[in-house]
């Protein structure tokens, strides 16, 4: 194995220099051709003062010269931090000065994108990708220009240096950076392409955004085993017949998403019209999927292998649960009960504490915490030897990771999720703290208090939020759904915001959270009763709707 994940692609290339690496849309880019291009990035990075230990920001929309950007980055020695390319100009400006970023690779930004960077004082220097008259950048559009450029020459790194930093959110409302060296990437790229069998045959469809942790298969596993990836833009999400089209025509092998984009697919997308038979493997992780559409699954693509993958983005990945095909011992009809995280792979140990941080054995619910060479060095701000991220175990001396998940361990050593230790959820497999959101809402001069929840509906996740108001604000509500979409994530604005005269509270005074949860159970059918106030005219607020 080698020791960076650059490396990887230099290896795939001398083997296979004219195979397909990436595909997106129209446009492909072969081995030869990323490993090329990747390079003469890097020589632009360096260029432009980018030395080993700096970050380079990419925010750019799944397309070939994404890959591009990610490796031209290593290769200039920078840890590469993903952004979301839909998020608010504010939550762009926050990681970068989080991560004391000075380089960004992107699109083409509005004016006004750019003037935001500049009022908001980032330590940036330099934006490749886009013209600016005022602005210290380099126009690399269309990605051609690079053909210019000579390939920088290799430099020499080691295993322990930062390859990508993931931001997350952070309970303060300030972004918090994931730091995976290349050892910790490189790790998890051999053990899944070990686990589920990638082969340079494989056709692997990506569907995660690039700042989404699950993106690390199509862009480091598929690249050590020197197979394709399809790079599945946001827009076929929302037209599921699309999806199905996509595997018959580009004849997916190994599909990798969260659960939300399968039932979609069962669902709205008339998979019974398509040749599936090409895909051998699903996988899918970050929330439940309902053994009922595992079962449908396994009646559409009979061949196929269903695998629930389990890991925070701070480990990459540390279980699995495989559901094999009936052809192959598979059984024939699925248990009603939740799928199983699993076990732990290879490199991988487990502990499992009660709320005194005693070692549980045997069966028990507890938090799990993991120690694993796909483990992360540390968050951005906090060093590695952080008791609330890590525990050390005195025994054996090694640091494990403290996932927040309450899990058990059944009878036959298999472990099942239960929740979360805190108030992170996840929607659609994006993990978003509550903390936040409520931070963002209770920033209006007009707010009260805010609580954020998420309920389930035909079990889907959605994330809602109530507010209570000064009198005199109830029809600025408008203000409101402006700032939320300003200061979060698509996928972190509530769904729905509802406005109410009072909260119920606990016994020490405090909002009862649990109870606020159930009075919206059956949302989105219960907007005018259980104690909910509606804005003038009757309706609950609808800030915006969560992307699918």
């Amino acid at each position: 194995m080698a020791d960076l994940l650059h490396e990887n692609l230099t290896r795939s290339t001398s083997k296979t220099p004219d195979q397909v690496a990436f595909h997106c849309g129209n446009n492909s880019v072969t081995y030869a051709e990323l490993d090329d291009r990747s390079s003469r990035l890097a020589t632009v990075l360096r260029d432009q003062g980018v030395r080993p230990g700096d970050r380079v920001a990419v925010r750019l929309p799944a397309s070939v010269e994404t890959p591009i950007s990610v490796y031209g980055a290593m290769k200039a020695g920078a840890a590469m931090v993903p952004v979301d390319p839909l998020a608010p100009p504010t939550r762009l400006c926050s990681i970068l000065q989080s991560g004391h970023v000075r380089h960004l690779i992107t699109t083409k930004l509005a004016e006004s994108a750019l003037d935001e960077l500049d009022r908001c004082a980032t330590p940036l220097q330099h934006v490749i990708g886009v013209e600016g008259a005022d602005w210290p950048t380099i126009d690399f559009t269309p990605w051609s220009a690079l053909d210019a450029v000579a390939p920088i020459d290799p430099i020499p790194m080691d295993r322990t240096q930062p390859a990508y930093v993931i931001f997350t959110s952070g309970s303060t409302g300030t972004p918090k950076g994931i730091v995976h060296s290349h050892y910790s990437g490189n790790s998890y790229a051999h053990l899944s392409v070990k686990t589920y069998g990638v082969s340079g045959d494989d056709r692997i469809a990506n569907l995660s955004p690039l700042h989404f942790d699950m993106s690390t298969f199509g862009y480091y596993s598929a690249v050590m085993a020197g197979a394709t990836t399809v790079l599945i833009p946001p827009s076929y999400s929302m037209l599921p017949a699309s999806l199905s089209a996509l595997i018959e025509s580009q004849r997916i092998t190994i599909w990798y998403s969260v659960p939300f984009a399968l039932v979609q697919l069962l669902q709205r997308g008339v998979p019974e019209q398509r040749d599936l038979s090409s895909v051998r493997w699903i996988l899918y992780g970050g929330e439940p999927l309902a053994p009922r559409h595992a079962q449908q699954l396994r009646r559409l693509m009979p061949d196929a292998w269903i695998s629930n993958v389990y890991g925070p983005a701070e480990v990459n990945q540390c279980t699995y649960f495989h559901i094999a095909p009936t052809s192959q011992g598979g059984p024939k009809e699925l248990s009603e009960r939740p799928i199983p995280i699993g076990t732990l792979w290879e490199q991988t140990e487990g502990l499992i504490l009660d709320p005194l941080d005693q070692i549980i054995q045997g069966t028990g619910v507890g938090e799990l915490l993991v120690h694993s060479s796909t483990m992360m060095t540390r968050y951005w701000h906090l060093g590695c030897d952080d008791p609330v991220t890590f525990y050390f175990d005195l025994g054996s001396g090694k640091r494990f990771y403290r996932t927040g998940d309450l899990v058990r361990r059944g009878d036959d050593g298999e472990l099942e999720f239960l929740g979360r230790v805190d108030r992170q959820v996840k929607v659609r497999g994006y993990r978003i703290e509550l903390d936040e959101v409520e931070h963002a809402i209770a920033k209006h001069p007009s707010v009260v208090e805010a609580a954020a929840f998420c309920v389930s509906v035909n079990e889907t996740g959605r994330l809602l939020a109530a507010v209570t108001l000064q009198d005199s604000s109830r029809s600025e509500t408008s203000d409101l759904k402006k700032q939320l979409a300003e200061q979060l994530p698509p996928y972190a604005v509530p769904e729905q915001l509802f406005v109410r005269d009072a909260f119920p509270r606990t016994t020490s005074g405090k909002i009862d959270r649990l109870k606020l949860q159930q009075e919206y159970h059956a949302f989105p059918d219960s907007t005018t009763d259980r104690g909910v106030t509606p804005d003038p005219g009757g309706r609950s607020v609808a800030p915006r709707q969560t992307p699918r």
